[in-house]
């Protein structure tokens, strides 16, 4: 198959081509934004530079929907039962290998906040005398959920940004041996501000705490080692840098706390019957309703998943493995540079901390009341606040993007 063809599935996948080969058997194109442009139908009518609030569905992905729809349309013959079983077997070690973790340490939630909800819910830290410990750059709507326990009884120390970044020290301070877990975002959604987590991780385990990390704006973009920063839990989805789409997360639960310092809740999987009439004669060895406990992450998942929605994303790790993820990071913290070195520092004022290593840049906005309307005439896609502006390129953006949105924005 060549790359028109394969652009081609994405457009009409047929039930006869395997889309789990199409990333991993074909030539790649040059490393190159254009070349990678192509995968995205959508970058063809917009400037879309708005990975932090989700990918254009590149045609990789529709062909991993087409195929699953395809499994449950028509049945198993053709490859279809298989490229699913592949994809279920699989995912969880390449989104592993995104993150430097096993397999073993990796379950499939719905989204973000489910996995971090899985945590706090295992260490229990409601009315125990125990806390945890986040800052105001934690997600939004994981502060809202950490706000409603705190007014059901629970301990919720929340730290207070000043300038746009968090200060290690008052972290610091706000944890002490009660706390159960510190809950925070890698990298903040808000303006790329990057969470100095090895430093945080080793206060937080002096005290004997637990860290949670939000990884939804770094997996897929930038390149995380969970045992180097220190890590003990982390979730994401998959719509947002991982090119795939909503209800298709991840959980890593580091291998040694597993039912252990997080206890086992949901408890997933089916008994088996040990006596008549479900079987002919019972097993006298066994209990009568024999329960076989999961051993590894997959402990804490809820049961069946989206597995359509995690054929998309299982694509999409397929593509962001070809491209390479320094090359990804790369480039998104270069262009993110570039746009600030072009725009009037005047009329928006920087608030990212990190530009040299994020891929998230923002900027307080003092411009006319017609941006808005500028940017859609121009077929650009950022995100736009009551006072602020967030680009986030990818892979997939260009200088010339890049150029275009400075020249709009300074007008």
């Amino acid at each position: 198959m060549n790359r028109r063809e394969f652009l081609a599935v994405g457009a009409g996948a047929t039930v006869a081509t395997d889309a789990s080969l199409l990333l991993r058997s074909t030539s790649a194109p040059n490393s190159r934004p254009n070349d990678w442009r192509a995968y995205f139908p959508r970058l063809s009518l917009e400037r879309y530079i708005n990975a932090a609030g989700g990918t254009p569905l590149g045609t990789f992905a529709q062909a991993g929907l087409q195929r699953y729809m395809e499994f449950q349309r028509i049945g198993p013959g053709g490859g279809r039962e298989d490229y699913v079983t592949e994809m279920r077997t699989n995912i969880r070690g390449l989104f592993g290998q995104f993150i430097s973790a096993n397999a073993s340490e990796i379950a499939l939630v719905h989204s973000t906040k489910a996995g971090e909800q899985i945590v706090i819910d295992g260490l229990d830290p409601k009315g125990n005398g125990r806390n945890i410990v986040t800052n105001d750059m934690h997600f939004s709507g994981s502060l809202h959920n950490l706000i409603g326990l705190r007014r059901s009884g629970a301990d919720v120390r929340i730290v207070t940004a000043r300038n746009w970044d968090v200060s290690l020290d008052e972290m610091a301070d706000a944890i002490d041996s009660r706390t159960a877990l510190v809950a925070v975002t890698l990298i903040s959604n808000i303006n790329g501000r990057v969470e100095p987590l090895r430093e945080l991780a080793e206060i937080a385990h002096s005290h004997g705490a637990l860290v949670y990390a939000d990884i939804i704006q770094a997996a897929g973009v930038v390149p995380i080692n969970v045992r180097e920063l220190g890590i003990d839990f982390a979730a994401c989805n998959g719509y947002k840098w991982l090119c795939g789409v909503h209800g298709a997360g991840f959980l890593f639960v580091r291998e040694e706390l597993q039912g252990s310092a997080l206890p086992d809740r949901l408890f997933p999987g089916h008994v088996r019957y040990n006596y008549p009439p479900w079987i002919r004669e019972a097993d006298p060895r066994e209990e009568a309703l024999i329960y076989t406990a999961r051993t590894d992450a997959s402990r804490y998942e809820p049961g069946h998943v989206s597995y359509l929605g995690y054929c998309a994303v299982y694509e999409g790790l397929a593509f962001l493995d070809r491209v390479g993820l320094r090359q990804t990071f790369d480039h998104s913290v270069r262009l993110c540079r570039r746009l600030k070195d072009q725009l009037d520092a005047d009329q928006y004022e920087c608030i990212s901390p990190h530009v040299d290593r994020s891929p998230i840049i923002a900027f307080i906005r003092h411009d006319g009341p017609d941006l808005e309307e500028r940017l859609r005439a121009a077929g650009l896609v950022v995100t736009l606040g009551d006072n602020r502006v967030r680009v986030s390129p990818a892979i997939y953006n260009t200088d010339e993007d890049i150029d275009i949105l400075a020249e709009i924005m300074n007008a």
